[in-house]
């Protein structure tokens, strides 16, 4: 199967907006993303629905994932279960290298870094996405292979997940791959309204 995740850029509007405004216009864009998504492969985007631990429902055997960052939003529909995460490079705090890896996987990328800790962050969270649960597993979500610089091996409970990765104006996107195409789509000239 041929997965065709997009990648929209926020325009400069959104970043003004305060609070829950800007939360309800990132999720906009977002669900816009995910529509593209499901228009590219061929689906209908049915009603979004969450359960009540905030995991998204299929619709139709339809399976979908959404992230949303300022400057940045991604989305993918699937017809197996799916996870997409967005996150833009930047410095943060120092100890968060400790949670998101050990030393092993850091030695797979070469130390660390702050474009390496993000393509892990954002490999995992697909990965937990996927499976289903939030945050709490990403100790026991470890990084085994990294094959290039767009693709990650991960192992969650002894089940191994390929990750395919996009760098994107100072963001990388991560969409679980598998044995799935990867069409990324970049839709730079969507109006925002």
């Amino acid at each position: 199967m041929t997965l065709f995740p997009v990648v929209l850029p926020v325009s400069e509007a959104v970043p003004d907006l305060s609070g829950k405004e800007r939360i309800a216009r990132l999720s906009r864009v977002a669900r816009e993303a995910l529509r593209l998504s499901a228009e590219k492969s061929g689906m209908i985007l049915g009603e979004l629905m969450k359960d009540e631990d905030d995991v998204p429902c299929p619709f139709d055997g339809t399976y979908w994932s959404l992230s949303h960052k300022p400057k940045c939003v991604a989305a993918v529909v699937s017809d197996e279960k799916i996870g997409i995460d967005v996150e833009e490079i930047g410095p943060r705090a120092e100890p968060i290298f400790d949670l998101v890896a050990n030393d092993g996987e850091w030695e797979l990328g070469k130390g660390r870094s702050w474009s390496t800790f993000f393509r892990y962050w954002t490999a995992k969270e697909a990965v937990l996405k996927a499976v289903g649960i939030g945050i709490g597993g990403l100790k026991k979500c470890r990084v085994i292979s990294i094959p290039d610089e767009s693709h990650i091996v991960l192992d969650y409970q002894d089940r191994l997940f390929r990750v395919e990765q996009l760098h994107y104006n100072n963001h990388i996107v991560s969409v679980l791959k598998d044995d799935n195409e990867i069409q990324w789509v970049i839709a730079e000239d969507f109006r925002q309204s």
